[in-house]
């Protein structure tokens, strides 16, 4: 049984993966650091392309990306991207606009 708790949709995943990833200079991370969200985009993505997609799985890999963002993430756009996971995920919890 999927859980539908999650807000967003595998296109809203995709969306905020490209841009993780255009944008991966503007966050304020080390290399590891880098490394360590590359590697969670990557497994962002591959959940929200799945067939079928499993919703659990989409929610656990976007808050991984939502806390690297809020925890790790100190760059201009870090907090909007932030924002962007909570949206996602539908329980408000970002950096700005909680």
């Amino acid at each position: 049984m999927a859980d539908n708790s999650i807000a967003g949709t595998a296109g809203d995943v995709l969306s905020l993966c490209r841009a993780l990833r255009d944008a991966i200079g503007l966050l304020g991370l080390n290399r590891s650091e880098e490394a360590d969200l590359l590697g969670h985009i990557a497994l962002a993505e591959r959940a929200a392309t799945a067939a079928p997609v499993d919703q659990a799985d989409v929610e656990v890999q976007v808050r991984a990306l939502r806390y690297l963002l809020v925890e790790v993430a100190d760059g201009p756009i870090s907090a909007f991207m932030a924002d962007d996971a909570a949206r996602i995920i539908g329980d408000g919890i970002g950096r700005l606009f909680s």
